[in-house]
């Protein structure tokens, strides 16, 4: 279960990087609860208003590492936007429940230009 559940994570993060949010939507329980910034949403309907306000397709994300136990897949990635307008550690947690993403939750750490990248030993 747990390698089904990485790429169903996977598989949201590719839909949801070139903005097609009506292919994330399937992926996603109604009560899809996002803990994460800018969402804090408790449904489905209302994180699919929120993201679309959002340049999904121009943030850039770099997975650095995917791990699956249980119902929960971990992932810790760097994003940014080009021009430096955003640059970001993330570490977020999904829950999964039958076979759909229940809830989401995240750390975000900024990155300055002068800083060593947080997540390039992962």
């Amino acid at each position: 279960m747990s390698t089904d559940y990485k790429e169903l994570v996977l598989t949201c993060l590719a839909r949801y990087g070139k903005g097609d949010l009506d292919a994330v939507a399937p992926l996603l329980r109604d009560d899809y609860t996002d803990h994460g910034l800018p969402f804090r949403t408790t449904t489905k309907a209302d994180w699919i208003a929120a993201a679309r306000k959002l340049p999904l397709t121009d943030i850039r994300i770099d997975i650095r590492r995917l791990v699956a136990e249980g119902d929960y897949v971990t992932m810790f990635s760097r994003r940014w936007l080009p021009g430096g307008g955003l640059d970001i550690a993330v570490a977020d947690v999904f829950r999964l429940q039958d076979g759909l993403i229940a809830e989401r939750w995240e750390i975000v750490e900024p990155i300055t230009a002068d800083a060593p990248d947080p997540v390039a030993t992962l």
